[in-house]
C-alpha cells in the first residue's frame, strides 16, 4: 500500500504542474467513451417497446437516451483530439523538466554512471504517456466501476443468472495486472539490450561517426549488433506477455459464451411471453456494455500497473540523485590555509580497480597548481574530486580545515569554477552561453567581454549579431563554430565568476596549438597571481608539460599516484619522472 499511496503522490504533484483544467477536461472526455455504451443500452428498451406499442412517451424518453448516447460518442473523438493529446504532450514536458531537476540538482556524478541509472531513466523515457493516463485512473475507473454495477444490477432484474457477467470482470482484471507485472519486469531484465540497439542506432546515423563507419567497413557489424540485441529484448518481453495471453483469452471466451447464454436465456423468455422485444434489445445493450466496462476495467488494471512501474522507476531514480542530501557546512568566503588531500582513495562506481591511491597533497591557498601526467594518469578524476563531483572512497578532502563531504555541494560550486576537456556545447545566443558562468552576470556585457578577452575568444564580436548571435547550425541566423572556438567559449564561461575559491583548466586547450595554449595558460595564470589576494587556487591541468613550467607548484601523476612534486626547476633537477617526460615532449618539438 506504501507503494501504490506514493505512487499516487507522485502523479498528484504532475497533474498540478500540468493543469488542474485540462485534466479535468481530460476525465470528463474519457468517461465519456464510457457512458455512451450504457445510455444507449438503457435507451433501447423504452425505443424499441414504444415503438412496438405505438406509446409516444416511452418512444421520447427512448430517443432522447440514444441521442445523448450517439452524441457523446460523435464527441468523443474531437474531446480525444483537444484533452487527451493535450494532457500527454504536458505530462512529456512535465517528467522530462522533473528529470532534469533531478540530474542538475544531484549533488555529483557517480549515480549517472550506474548502469541501473541509464536503464531505468531510459524506461522511464518510455513510459511518461503511462504517468498521463495514470493521473486519471483513479476517476475513471470508479465511473467505469460504477457502470458495471449499474449495468450488473438491471441485468440482474431481467435474469439474475445474467449477474454471472459482470463477475467474470474479477478474474479479468487480476490477469491484466500479472500481465503487466510480466512486462514490467522482462523490460527492466532487458532495459540494457534496449539502451544497445538505441546507441548504435544513434552512432550509425550521426555525421561525425559516419567516417569511420564508411573507412573502417564496419556498417554491416553494426546492423549485427541491433538485431542480436533487438532479438534478445524482444524474445524476452514476448515470451512475458504469451504467458499471460493464453489465460486473458481463456477469460475472454468465458465472456463470449457468457454473452450467447444471455442472448439465448432472453430470447426463450421472449418465447414464453414473459419478455418484450424492447428487453431482447436492453439485454444485447446492457451485455455488451458489460462486455466493453469489464474490457476497460481490465484495461485499466494493465494501466495502473504500468503506472505503479513507471513511478517505481522514477522514485528509485530520485533516490540515487539525493543520496548525499543533508551537507550544512557553509564554503569560506575566501582560502586562507588551502585544500588538502588526505589519503584519498577513489574507485568509480562498479569498478574493480582503483582510479586513485594514496593520494595525499595540499593546494596552498593564492598558488597556481600545474597537474600534469600520461594519459589514464588519474588527472581528470582528480579533478572531479576536488570539484565535488565525486567522493573520495577512502580518505578525505579537506578545505581550510573542513571536510567536503559535509560542506553544502550547491554553495561550493558557487563558489568555484572550471572549463572542463569534455565542454559543453550550449547553443544559446553568445552572451548567454559564456553569461552561464555567472548566471547572476549574464546580462553583464562588460563581464562576459572580459571573460572572452581571457579565452582569447574575439572572434566573438565578428559575428554576425555580435553577442546575441545565436550558436549552432540549426537555427535561424545561427553560426556554427569550430572545435576550437567553442573551447574557447567554455574557457570564457569559467572565467566568468569573478572570485572563485578554486578555478579549475582541465585539459580545456585540447583543440588549441601548443603555442595558442600557451599563451592561454600565460594571461590565466598572470590573472591568477595578480588575485593572490583572495587566496584563489588556479589549477592547471595539461599534457603539454611546456606550458605549465610557469606554475608555483607541479604534481606529476602517474598510475593514480603522485610520483613527484615541486618547481619545474627542482623537478628537472632531480632527474625523476617529470624530467623525463619533459625531455620527450621537447625532443618531439625540435
Amino acid at each position: 500500500m506504501t507503494s501504490w499511496r506514493q505512487t499516487w503522490r507522485l502523479l498528484l504533484g504532475i497533474g498540478r504542474e500540468i493543469g488542474v483544467v485540462v485534466c479535468v477536461l481530460h476525465v470528463l472526455v474519457v468517461a465519456t467513451s464510457f457512458l455512451g455504451p450504457l445510455l444507449l443500452a438503457l435507451g433501447l428498451r423504452p425505443l424499441v417497446d414504444g415503438a412496438v406499442a405505438g406509446d409516444p412517451r416511452r418512444l421520447v424518453v427512448g430517443g432522447v437516451l440514444s441521442g445523448v448516447a450517439l452524441l457523446l460518442t460523435a464527441l468523443a473523438p474531437v474531446g480525444y483530439r483537444w484533452a487527451v493529446v493535450r494532457m500527454r504532450e504536458r505530462s512529456q514536458m512535465v517528467v522530462q523538466r522533473r528529470l532534469l531537476t533531478l540530474s542538475a540538482s544531484a549533488p555529483g556524478l557517480g549515480h549517472i554512471e550506474l548502469p541501473a541509472y541509464r536503464d531505468r531513466l531510459e524506461l522511464l523515457k518510455q513510459r511518461t504517456d503511462d504517468l498521463a493516463d495514470g493521473l486519471t485512473l483513479l476517476a475513471i475507473g470508479s465511473i467505469t466501476a460504477l457502470q458495471l454495477v449499474v449495468t450488473a444490477l438491471l441485468l440482474g432484474r431481467l435474469q439474475p443468472i445474467l449477474l454471472v457477467i459482470p463477475l467474470l470482470a474479477i478474474p479479468a482484471v487480476r490477469l491484466a495486472g500479472h500481465a503487466e507485472r510480466l512486462r514490467g519486469a522482462a523490460d527492466l531484465r532487458t532495459a540494457a539490450d534496449r539502451r544497445s540497439a538505441k546507441g548504435l542506432f544513434a552512432l550509425a546515423v550521426t555525421p561525425t561517426a559516419g567516417a569511420e563507419i564508411r573507412v573502417h567497413g564496419v556498417g554491416e557489424e553494426l546492423v549485427a549488433r541491433h538485431a542480436a540485441a533487438s532479438r534478445t529484448r524482444h524474445r524476452a518481453v514476448e515470451a512475458a506477455l504469451l504467458r499471460s495471453v493464453a489465460a486473458t483469452a481463456g477469460v475472454w471466451l468465458c465472456y463470449a459464451a457468457a454473452f450467447l447464454g444471455a442472448v439465448v436465456s432472453v430470447l426463450r423468455q421472449v418465447a414464453a411471453g414473459e419478455a418484450t422485444g424492447g428487453d431482447v434489445a436492453m439485454v444485447l445493450g446492457l451485455a455488451a456494455a458489460v462486455v466493453g466496462a469489464a474490457g476497460q476495467l481490465s484495461g485499466q488494471a494493465g494501466s495502473a500497473m504500468r503506472v505503479r512501474t513507471a513511478a517505481d522507476h522514477y522514485r528509485w531514480l530520485e533516490r540515487e540523485a539525493c543520496k548525499h542530501d543533508g551537507r550544512t557546512a557553509v564554503p569560506p568566503d575566501r582560502l586562507v590555509d588551502g585544500i588538502t588531500l588526505d589519503d584519498v582513495h577513489f574507485a568509480y562506481p562498479g569498478a574493480d580497480q582503483p582510479v586513485l591511491t594514496d593520494v595525499s597533497l595540499r593546494l596552498p591557498a593564492g598558488a597556481v597548481v600545474a597537474l600534469v601526467g600520461e594519459n589514464g594518469a588519474g588527472k581528470t578524476t582528480l579533478v572531479k574530486l576536488l570539484t565535488g563531483m565525486y567522493e573520495p572512497t577512502a580518505g578525505r578532502i579537506v578545505v581550510d580545515g573542513e571536510d567536503l563531504s559535509n560542506v553544502d555541494p550547491d554553495g561550493y560550486r558557487e563558489r568555484i569554477t572550471a572549463g572542463f576537456q569534455d565542454y559543453a556545447r550550449f547553443e544559446l545566443a553568445v552572451r548567454e552561453s559564456v553569461g552561464v558562468g555567472d548566471l547572476a552576470r549574464m546580462s553583464d556585457d562588460r563581464a562576459v567581454r572580459a571573460a572572452l578577452k581571457v579565452a582569447g575568444a574575439d572572434f566573438a564580436e565578428d559575428l554576425p549579431a555580435g553577442l546575441d548571435t545565436p550558436l549552432g547550425a540549426g537555427w535561424d541566423g545561427g553560426a556554427e563554430l569550430s572545435g576550437g572556438q567553442w573551447q574557447r567559449l567554455a574557457l570564457a564561461r569559467a572565467a566568468m565568476r569573478p572570485w572563485p575559491l578554486l578555478a579549475v583548466l582541465d585539459e580545456p586547450t585540447a583543440a588549441l596549438d601548443p603555442h595558442a595554449e600557451h599563451a592561454l595558460f600565460q594571461r590565466v595564470a598572470d590573472g591568477a597571481r595578480r588575485g593572490r589576494a583572495d587566496g584563489r587556487i588556479t589549477l592547471l591541468v595539461s599534457h603539454r608539460f611546456s606550458t605549465v613550467r610557469m606554475a608555483d607548484l607541479i604534481v606529476v601523476l602517474s598510475g593514480g599516484r603522485i610520483a613527484e612534486c615541486g618547481k619545474h626547476s627542482e623537478l628537472l633537477a632531480r632527474g625523476g619522472l617529470y624530467a623525463e617526460l619533459y625531455n620527450l615532449q621537447a625532443e618531439s618539438y625540435r
